[in-house]
């Protein structure tokens, strides 16, 4: 039941990354909103979650642009082995692990989709790639880790029930 709800926002997310997000870019790159969402759901929510939400966002993406299929999805998966960093917990906080983890998902997206771009045959740069586009989107990203992580912390608080569900029978 709970994905029914979150689908139609990595919908709307997706589009709005692919449609909006290419007309406010910083340091020369545009918003991985998906990539952030994802990573704040990991923390929050778990990697088991986020492991059903990962192929419907990347295919999503990937079918909305001129992008080959399965990419954003090979892309994404780090943010699963990522979130391992919640159940260790370094901190009393979420907050901080989850802006570690949208930085290093942005650079571990960045290269796992220069090389599925590389493997279909696009030709470019990998020096110039990676100092023009890996650490400014692992930046921006982060910059936007609060954005997405304090309205995803208040649908949790919301929608975690408070204790056990008791049925009485009869």
């Amino acid at each position: 039941m709970r994905y029914l709800l979150f689908v139609p926002l990595i919908l709307f997310v997706a589009i709005a990354q692919v449609a909006v997000a290419p007309y406010f870019p910083l340091l020369g790159v545009t918003a991985n909103l998906l990539l952030v969402l994802l990573a704040c759901w990991a923390i929050i929510r778990g990697p088991k979650e986020v492991m059903v939400l990962i192929p419907v966002a990347g295919l999503f993406k990937d079918l909305i642009t001129t992008d080959p299929v399965g990419a954003s999805v090979l892309a994404l998966m780090p943010i699963v082995f990522l979130a391992a960093i919640r159940e260790r917990r370094p901190t009393e906080s979420e907050f901080l692990p989850t802006v570690a983890v949208v930085a290093v998902a942005s650079i571990a997206y960045n290269l796992l989709y220069l090389m599925a771009l590389t493997a279909v045959g696009d030709e470019f740069s990998w020096l110039q790639t990676l100092g023009r586009v890996l650490l400014p989107a692992m930046l921006f990203n982060a910059l936007l880790t609060p954005i997405f992580y304090l309205p995803v912390r208040w649908a949790t608080t919301v929608t975690t029930p408070v204790g056990p569900i008791v049925r009485v029978p009869g």
